[in-house]
C-alpha cells in the first residue's frame, strides 16, 4: 500500500512536456509510480481531477535567511502557500557562512537587524549542520555571499586584496563548497562590492568551474551603464566557462528602457556562442531595494560608518544633495518599507516625510539613511511592463520571488508582495506573452532544478523526491499588494515536501520536511 495516491490530475511533469492525465503514488519521499491508472490503495487519496499536479517550484533567488526567516519563521509561509518547495539562499552577496569575523554578518544588515541573534558556527560545513538541526517547511540550499567572505577578511575596508587574502578566499570558498555551498554569488552592487576588480571575480569563477558551480550574479549596474555591466559578467562567463546566473535581472528608470533589445540580444548571441547564462526574474514593476543604493559610489564606499560622517560634513552633504538632483528617479514617490529604528515613515512617501519636515525629498532621503538604522527599505515602481513580461517569458530565464518566507504579518515594515504572489503572477504573465502553462511551471521548476544540479527534484519522475503540488490553474491568484502585502495566494490546494503535506485542502498543517540540502 502506497502512503499518498494522486489520481485523475494533469500531471505536467516540470520539463516542458504538455500534460496529461495520470495518477502519482508515492511511499516515503519519492515517487515510486507514475501512470494512467494506479489501482492500489493508499493511506491518503486525493482526487486531482481538473487540477494541475506539479514538481514543487524551485526559488532559485531566495533572501529568506538574510531575512532570517528560517529561523523566526520556519514555515514559510508565504512561500509554501505559492508552491515553493526548495529555496536556494545566500545570495546577492549575503550569506550565513562562512564567518571569518563578526564583521561578516554586516553584508545582511541592509536586510535584517542581527542585534541578539544566537550565532553558534563559523565555517561553511558548521552552518549547514546547525541548519540540518531546525525544522523548516522547504529543503534550504545555500550560496556562499562574497561579500561575507571578503568582509570577514577586510572587514569595513573598501580596498583592493592582497595576494595572500586572494588566496586565504579562494581556500575557502573551495571549503564551503566541498562542505555542500551550492556555488557563490556577489551582489556587485552594494557598497562593500562595488570596487571589487574584473580580475578578482576572473579568480572566483575559475574556482566555481573547476567545482561545477553556480556564479550567481547581481550586476554591478541595473540602470544607466546596464549594458556595460552584463556584458562585464558575459565576458567573465565566455573566458571561464562558468555557470552564470544573473539576478533578478531587469532595467531600471524610464530613460533605460530602449536598452531592453540590447540586453536581449547579447545574452541571446552569448548562450548560442556556448556560454551557460540564464537569469532570473520576479515578475513585478516595482523595485524593494536599500535607500543607500540610490547615493553615489564614492558616497557609499566605505561602509555605514564612513557615510554617516558624510552626511555631518556640510560640503559633503551638500555634494550629495547635488548628485541626488541631477538623476532621473522621483525621489518623492519611493514608498518606505521598512527601517530598523522606530521612526514612524513605514507606509509613507518621501514627498509625504518632506513636507511633514518642511524639506526637499533629497533631503528627506538622507535625513532617513541617517536616521533610519542600517535597514532602510523602500518600494519604487521604475520598470516597464511589458518588459518585464517579456523578460518572464524568455527563453533563458526563470522565475523567483527574491524575497522571504513571511507570515500573515511582521509588524511595523512591509515586504514586497512578490514574497507572497510570485508564483501565481509570473504564470499569467508567460501566458500573457503566449506561452503554455507547461513552460511557465519548467521555469519554476525543472529548469532552475537543472540549472543548480539538484539531485532527483525540480521535476515528477519515478524515484524522484516527492515534492509536489496541486492547484487549480483557474483560481490560482495572487493577493498581496505593496500597502497590504500579508497575503497568501489563493488557489494552491495540496503541496508535499518530501512526500509530507505542508498544506492540505488550502491550510497549512504545521509539518515541517524540509530537508537542508548539500551540493553532490
Amino acid at each position: 500500500m502506497y502512503n499518498l495516491l494522486i489520481k485523475n490530475g494533469k500531471v505536467i511533469d516540470g520539463t516542458g512536456k504538455n500534460g496529461e492525465i495520470l495518477d502519482i503514488a508515492v511511499e516515503g519521499d519519492k515517487i515510486v509510480n507514475i501512470a494512467p491508472n494506479i489501482s492500489v490503495k493508499a493511506g491518503n487519496t486525493i482526487d486531482a481531477k481538473e487540477k494541475i499536479v506539479a514538481p514543487g517550484f524551485v526559488d532559485i533567488q531566495n533572501h529568506s535567511d538574510s531575512y532570517w526567516q528560517i529561523f523566526d519563521n520556519p514555515s514559510l509561509h508565504s512561500l509554501t502557500s505559492q508552491g515553493f518547495t526548495t529555496i536556494l539562499t545566500g545570495n546577492c552577496g549575503g550569506s550565513l557562512a562562512p564567518l571569518f569575523s563578526s564583521e561578516a554578518l554586516l553584508s545582511i544588515q541592509k536586510w535584517h537587524d542581527l542585534s541578539g541573534a544566537n550565532i553558534n558556527w563559523q565555517t561553511f560545513s558548521e552552518y549547514l549542520n546547525e541548519l540540518s538541526k531546525k525544522s523548516i517547511a522547504c529543503n534550504v540550499a545555500s550560496l556562499a555571499g562574497y561579500s561575507t567572505l571578503r568582509r570577514g577578511v577586510v572587514g569595513d575596508q573598501v580596498r583592493s586584496l592582497e595576494k595572500q587574502e586572494m588566496e586565504l578566499l579562494n581556500r575557502t570558498l573551495e571549503e564551503s563548497l566541498d562542505a555542500g555551498a551550492f556555488g557563490l554569488s556577489s551582489g556587485l552592487s552594494y557598497s562593500h562590492e562595488i570596487i571589487i576588480s574584473e580580475l578578482e571575480l576572473f579568480h572566483l569563477a575559475r574556482t566555481l568551474k573547476k567545482n561545477k558551480s553556480l556564479f550567481s550574479v547581481h550586476l554591478r549596474n541595473e540602470g544607466d551603464e546596464i549594458v556595460e555591466a552584463l556584458d562585464e559578467v558575459l565576458d567573465i562567463a565566455k573566458n571561464t566557462e562558468v555557470n552564470l546566473k544573473i539576478s533578478h535581472l531587469k532595467i531600471k528608470g524610464k530613460n533605460n528602457w530602449n536598452k531592453f533589445d540590447q540586453i536581449t540580444e547579447r545574452l541571446d548571441n552569448a548562450y548560442h556562442k556556448g556560454i551557460n547564462v540564464h537569469f532570473d526574474v520576479y515578475p513585478y514593476d516595482t523595485v524593494w531595494q536599500p535607500l543607500y543604493s540610490y547615493l553615489p559610489k564614492w558616497a557609499t564606499t566605505g561602509g555605514r560608518v564612513l557615510l554617516l560622517k558624510q552626511l555631518k560634513d556640510p560640503v559633503q552633504k551638500n555634494k550629495i544633495l547635488m548628485y541626488l538632483g541631477s538623476q532621473h528617479v522621483r525621489f518623492g514617490d519611493l514608498f518606505v518599507a521598512s527601517t530598523s529604528s522606530k521612526l514612524n515613515f513605514v507606509g509613507k512617501t518621501l514627498n509625504q516625510i518632506a513636507k511633514n519636515l518642511e524639506i526637499t525629498s533629497e533631503a528627506a532621503l538622507l535625513n532617513l539613511i541617517e536616521n533610519g538604522g542600517s535597514e532602510v527599505l523602500v518600494f519604487e515602481k521604475n520598470l516597464d511592463e511589458n518588459q518585464v513580461k517579456n523578460f518572464t517569458a524568455h527563453a533563458l530565464s526563470f522565475i523567483a520571488t527574491d524575497g522571504a518566507g513571511f507570515k500573515n504579518n511582521v509588524q511595523g515594515k512591509l515586504v514586497h508582495p512578490r514574497c507572497f504572489g510570485t508564483a501565481p503572477k509570473g504564470i499569467e504573465l508567460v501566458k500573457q506573452a503566449g506561452g503554455s502553462i507547461e513552460q511557465a511551471i519548467k521555469k519554476l521548476s525543472y529548469g532552475p532544478s537543472q540549472k543548480l544540479g539538484l539531485n532527483k527534484r525540480g521535476s515528477l519522475q519515478i524515484g524522484n523526491f516527492a515534492d509536489i503540488v496541486i492547484f487549480d490553474e483557474n483560481k490560482f491568484t495572487g493577493k498581496a499588494t505593496y500597502q497590504n502585502p500579508y497575503q497568501y495566494s489563493a488557489g494552491m490546494e495540496e503541496v508535499f515536501v518530501n512526500g509530507k503535506a505542508v498544506i492540505s485542502e488550502g491550510k497549512f498543517t504545521g509539518n515541517l520536511p524540509g530537508y537542508v540540502l548539500r551540493k553532490k
